[in-house]
């Protein structure tokens, strides 16, 4: 007769990217601390910046209000199948350790829009230090009217703005971007629909990562506009990596 077998394994599946963060398929806390657990391995902190409980998070027979101390976790239809998302308010974010060094990457996340579209500087995406306004800076925000990417080298900086689609509250949005020597692109899909881009002009990759810099969802640095949106998805490969061979990094 077999028993239970004490099998030891790690908090989160194995990923071919730097850093993949998911709900679709699994929610890993790290039951001793409460970090999110990014499926490449990384712990996340996560803060609602002392704010009080979020009041309507969506779930699955109507709406509940989450306590200032837990994260807010939505029932979220993503490519049509329900799936759990992170709530992000204006004062929510999360924060990962960045393991590598700069070099070419290709990223994508994936979120339902709930407004940060139409507040200018709104971060849903961010690699930088803590100083939001100092050193390298690879960050994704919007103009108040079009999402957009921007690399600051701590002196200079390039910009590929989106110049069509705006997602309204309720949709569904994948951002794809990828980052090199040669520039920044900007992709965007809404609600599985034809993707526009958007370009930037070249600008030298830097040699080394600001002291403190932090993979951020919903903040650049500790200060700069949190947006709001519910997020499903969040990674980082490297390299340029095409739209059909992302998924493949999972």
């Amino acid at each position: 007769m077999s028993g239970f077998n004490d099998v030891r394994q790690t908090t989160a599946p194995v990923s071919r990217a730097l850093f993949a963060w998911s709900l679709k398929e699994d929610l890993n806390i790290e039951a001793s601390t409460g970090n999110l657990v990014a499926r490449s391995g990384q712990r996340g902190t996560w803060s609602r910046g002392g704010a009080a409980s979020s009041a309507g998070i969506v779930a699955n027979n109507g709406t509940y209000t989450a306590p200032a101390s837990l994260p807010s976790f939505e029932a979220r239809t993503i490519d049509g199948v329900e799936q759990t998302t992170l709530h992000l308010g204006a004062s929510d974010y999360v924060f990962w350790p960045v393991g590598w060094l700069p070099q070419t990457l290709t990223g994508r996340i994936t979120f339902v829009e709930l407004g940060a579209r139409t507040a200018v500087n709104s971060t849903l995406f961010a690699i930088s230090a803590n100083d939001p306004t100092a050193g390298v800076q690879l960050y994704v925000d919007t103009s108040g009217t079009f999402y957009r990417i921007t690399y600051h080298n701590g002196t200079t900086s390039v910009t590929a703005t989106l110049t069509a689609g705006q997602p309204t509250s309720g949709q569904n949005v994948a951002l794809w971007w990828s980052w090199s020597a040669a520039g920044l692109t900007l992709k965007q899909s809404i609600n599985g629909g034809a993707a526009t881009t958007a370009t930037s002009g070249a600008l030298a990759l830097p040699s080394a990562w600001s002291a403190g810099t932090m993979l951020r969802l919903n903040r650049r640095g500790l200060t700069q506009n949190a947006a709001i949106g519910s997020y499903a998805s969040a990674l980082v490969a490297p390299g340029t990596v095409s739209d059909a061979d992302i998924v493949e990094f999972w």
